[in-house]
C-alpha cells in the first residue's frame, strides 16, 4: 500500500510537471505568433489608419524682415558708438594741466587752441589789417559768400550734428590718431570736407601725435602730406590746427607748401598769429591764399557767437567773401542752428566755392 501511495504521488508530480511545461510552451508560442503580429499591425495602422502627423514647420524669417532687423540693430549700434565717444571726447576735453605756479586750471576745450594765439595777436592783426590788403581777392557771385569752417571734426557724433545745420559747413577733420581713429570713414559722409593739419604752437601743451614742426625735414613733411593724402584721396584742401609758431617760419612753410604741391592741395590759413608768412609763401608759388577773417566761439558764448557771426556777414559784403572758423561745441550748434536770419544777406558755401570763384585783383 505505501508502495502504491508513493507511486501515485510521483505520477501526480510528473503531470504536474508536464502541465506547467506545456503551459509555459504555449505562452512562447504565443509570444511568438503575437510579436510579429502586433508589431505588423501596429505599422499598418501608423501608416494607413491614424491621420498622418503634420511635420512641425521649421521656424523662418521672411528676408525683408532679416533686412528690417539687421538695420536696427546697426542704429542701435551706431548710438552706442556716439555716445562711446561722446564719453571719449569729454575725457580728452577736460584734462587738468598743471601750472608752474602749481595751481591746476581744466582745459575745457583741449582742441580750441587757435583761439588761444589768436587772441594774442588780434590787437597787432586789427592794426596790420588796412596796411596788408594789397593782394585782394575778387570774388565772381551776385552775392557776397560765406563760408563757416568747423575745425578740429573727429566723432561721428560731431558729424551727425553738422549733418543737421541748415546751411552748408565745411567740416575740418583731424587726421588718425588713437583717440580718433575713425575719421577717415566720418569724411566719406560728406561731400566736400578739408583737413585740420596739427602745426606746431607757440602756445599750447597738448599737440597732437605727429605735429609738424618747424624742424622737420623735407621728407619728413612729404610723408606726413603723402599718408593724409591716402587716408582722405578726395581732399584738396587743408588749413592749419593750432601752427602759430609754424605757420610764422618762412623755411617751414616753404617746404610745406612744396609737400602740398605735390599732392594737388591747397593750404587754407587760419590765421592764428598776425605773423603769418603763409600770404608771402603762396606768391613764391603763385598760388592764391585764402585765410580766416574771424573766429566765431572763442567764447562758449551763444549770444557771442552770433555777434561775431554777424562780423563775418559784414566782412563777407565788403570784401565778396569771408571765412569764418568754429569748433564743435554744443554753444555753437546752438547758435548756428538759430542764425538762418542772420545770414539771409550772403550766401553760405564751401570754402572750394570761394576759392574755384575768386582771383587776385590785378589792381
Amino acid at each position: 500500500m505505501a508502495k502504491r501511495k508513493k507511486s501515485v504521488k510521483k505520477r501526480h508530480k510528473k503531470n504536474s510537471y508536464s502541465k506547467k511545461q506545456k503551459s509555459f510552451l504555449w505562452f512562447l508560442v504565443i509570444i511568438v505568433i503575437l510579436a510579429p503580429l502586433s508589431y505588423i499591425t501596429y505599422n499598418y495602422i501608423e501608416k494607413n489608419l491614424k491621420v498622418k502627423k503634420k511635420p512641425k514647420k521649421k521656424a523662418y524669417l521672411d528676408k525683408k524682415i532679416l533686412e528690417k532687423m539687421n538695420k536696427m540693430l546697426q542704429v542701435e549700434r551706431k548710438k552706442v558708438d556716439i555716445l562711446k565717444e561722446e564719453l571719449q571726447n569729454r575725457k580728452n576735453r577736460k584734462k587738468i594741466i598743471k601750472t608752474d605756479t602749481n595751481k591746476t586750471t581744466i582745459l575745457k576745450n583741449k582742441y580750441s587752441s587757435e583761439a588761444i594765439d589768436y587772441k594774442k595777436s588780434l590787437d597787432i592783426e586789427t592794426k596790420k589789417s588796412n596796411k596788408t590788403n594789397k593782394h585782394k581777392i575778387i570774388v565772381k557771385s551776385k552775392k557776397p559768400l560765406l563760408a563757416i569752417v568747423m575745425d578740429d571734426v573727429s566723432f561721428q557724433n560731431e558729424a551727425n550734428k553738422i549733418k543737421k545745420l541748415p546751411f552748408k559747413i565745411t567740416p575740418s577733420i583731424f587726421p588718425p590718431t588713437k583717440i580718433h581713429p575713425n575719421t577717415p570713414n566720418i569724411a566719406k559722409e560728406f561731400s566736400f570736407y578739408m583737413i585740420h593739419l596739427p602745426l606746431q604752437a607757440y602756445n599750447y601743451p597738448h599737440p597732437e601725435p605727429h605735429t609738424l614742426t618747424t624742424s622737420s625735414s623735407l621728407s619728413q613733411i612729404r610723408k606726413r602730406i603723402k599718408k593724409i593724402k591716402q587716408w582722405f584721396p578726395k581732399d584738396r584742401f587743408i588749413n592749419n590746427h593750432t601752427g602759430s609758431k609754424f605757420t610764422s617760419n618762412y623755411n617751414a612753410m616753404m617746404k610745406l607748401f612744396e609737400a602740398l604741391r605735390e599732392n594737388k592741395m591747397v593750404f587754407i590759413d587760419s590765421k592764428t598769429t598776425a605773423k603769418t608768412v603763409a600770404l608771402k609763401v603762396a606768391k613764391n608759388f603763385n598760388e592764391k591764399l585764402l585765410s580766416r577773417n574771424v573766429f566765431l566761439d572763442n567764447k562758449p558764448d551763444i549770444t557771442y557767437i552770433k555777434k561775431q557771426l554777424k562780423k563775418a556777414v559784414k566782412i563777407a559784403k565788403k570784401n565778396g567773401y569771408a571765412i569764418a572758423i568754429c569748433h564743435p561745441h554744443i554753444q555753437t550748434f546752438k547758435a548756428l542752428q538759430s542764425s538762418s536770419d542772420i545770414l539771409k544777406s550772403v550766401k553760405v558755401v564751401y570754402v572750394k566755392d570761394i576759392y574755384e570763384n575768386s582771383s587776385y585783383s590785378s589792381k
